[in-house]
This record gives C-alpha cells, sequence and structure tokens, in this order.
C-alpha cells in the first residue's frame, strides 16, 4: 500500500533532518503548485466553454465591480483625484490577468477592497504633509516592495505555516470586510448630500434601494416556480445586470 508521502510528493509528514524544514527548502511549493496544475491548464480553458461559465463570469465581473467603484471613488475623492477609477481598474485587470496565468490555481478572483482603499488613501495622508507630488511614485514603490514581499514568501514556503492559524483569523478577516463594504456604501450615500445637494442625495438612495431590491426579487425567483425553468435560470444568472441597467435609467 502507498504511504501518505507516495500520495502527496509535496507532504513534509514522515520526512526527518533538514529536509522537514519548509524554509531549507525553496521554491519546492512553488514547483509542485506548477506540477499539480499543468496537466489542467488546457482543460480548464476547454470546460470553462459552458453556458453556466458565462453566466458566472458576468455575475462575477458586476459583484466586484461595483463595490470597487465604490471604493475607487473614495480614494478618489479622499486622494484629490490622484488615485482614480482609471488607475484601479487598469491595475485589477493587469494583475487579474498575470495571476490567473502563472498563479496554478483553478480559480482566482482580484479586485479592490475597503482595506486597499484604507491603505491608500492613509499613505496619501502622510505623503501629502511633505509634498502630494510624491504620491504617485512613493505607492509604485510600495506595491513593488509588497511584490517583493510576496516573492519571498512564496518562494521560502512561508504560506504553508497557514496550516498553524485558526479559521478565527480568516473568519473576523472577512467580517472585517463585510462591515467595510457597508460602511463604504453608507459613506458614498452621505457624500451624495453634502457633495451636491439633497434633490441628489435622495435619488441617490433610491438608485440604491431599487438595485437591491430588484437584485433580491430576481435570485428570489429563479428559487421559486414562477415561469419556466428556463426563464427562471436567465432571470437569476443575470440579475446584476439587469438590476445595474433599470435603476441606472433614474440616474
Amino acid at each position: 500500500m502507498a504511504t501518505f508521502a507516495e500520495m502527496d510528493p509535496y507532504g513534509y509528514d514522515g520526512l526527518t533532518g533538514w529536509k522537514s524544514y519548509r524554509l531549507l527548502r525553496p521554491g519546492r511549493g512553488m514547483y509542485h503548485d506548477i506540477r499539480r496544475r499543468l496537466p489542467y491548464y488546457k482543460s480548464d480553458l476547454i470546460d470553462a466553454l459552458t453556458y453556466r461559465t458565462a453566466a458566472s463570469i458576468v455575475r462575477m465581473y458586476f459583484v466586484n465591480l461595483l463595490p470597487a467603484l465604490a471604493f475607487i471613488l473614495d480614494m478618489y475623492r479622499r486622494t484629490d483625484e490622484q488615485f482614480g477609477v482609471n488607475e484601479a481598474l487598469f491595475a485589477s485587470a493587469l494583475a487579474a490577468m498575470v495571476f490567473s496565468i502563472l498563479g496554478a490555481q483553478p480559480l482566482t478572483i482580484v479586485g479592490i477592497t475597503g482595506l486597499i482603499s484604507l491603505f491608500n488613501y492613509t499613505i496619501y495622508d502622510i505623503i501629502k504633509i511633505y509634498d502630494p507630488a510624491l504620491y504617485p511614485p512613493f505607492l509604485g514603490w510600495v506595491g513593488i516592495w509588497a511584490a517583493v514581499f510576496h516573492w519571498l514568501f512564496a518562494i521560502w514556503n512561508i504560506s504553508d505555516y497557514m496550516r498553524y492559524v485558526t479559521d478565527f483569523s480568516s473568519q473576523s478577516f472577512g467580517m472585517y470586510v463585510g462591515i467595510i463594504y457597508i460602511i463604504k456604501g453608507v459613506e458614498e450615500l452621505v457624500a451624495e448630500f453634502t457633495s451636491f445637494n439633497s434633490t441628489q442625495g435622495f435619488l441617490s438612495c433610491v438608485i440604491a434601494i431599487l438595485y437591491f431590491g430588484t437584485i433580491y426579487s430576481l435570485e428570489n425567483i429563479g428559487r421559486s416556480t414562477l415561469f419556466k425553468p428556463w426563464f427562471r435560470s436567465i432571470l437569476a444568472d443575470y440579475a446584476y445586470p439587469v438590476s445595474f441597467r433599470c435603476p441606472a435609467q433614474y440616474d
């Protein structure tokens, strides 16, 4: 009978001496990630040519884009228009394309969260004390420094030690991200009142309520017995673009 080490060549169980230390075997995790994923690279593309994948792509596009726009607008306002929609979307798209090809993972979703927004305009608050013109190059060097640390973590197999971290940390982080989503959404609505006028602020609130209500209703229809099954499936699959289009008529 095959041992666990034979079934999982990347495992460290049963190893002795220096080979049992992950830090002393640089690049081993990256090598095995690519080795495990390489036979499925072609099938990942071929198997994805289905209707369900197309519907999922559209759904994830709107699920990631719309909150990202709220965070980007927040950064745009707090950085005196130095970090806007174009920069954020280009950076996200470039990182997503590179990582999805070289990341050796079957599914990769990259996007801007409230923590990135908070981090970026906190840097700006520090830089503007000296010279706001330094913000773009300084942020570029922050990105390079972060990339170097990511490379070092990958090369020296540091991510393997996540096995010793409990789910409490990830769940707490997820809760924090969810709270930030809610707070930033409310802040953008409040900004409509303070930056423009009460009419535009109330209209933004109405659009937000209509958007939420439309998505909630369409997804509930997809789980109900109304209409034909194929029609219910289409409504549920494309709830986000339909909901985005309808309230936008009032904007």
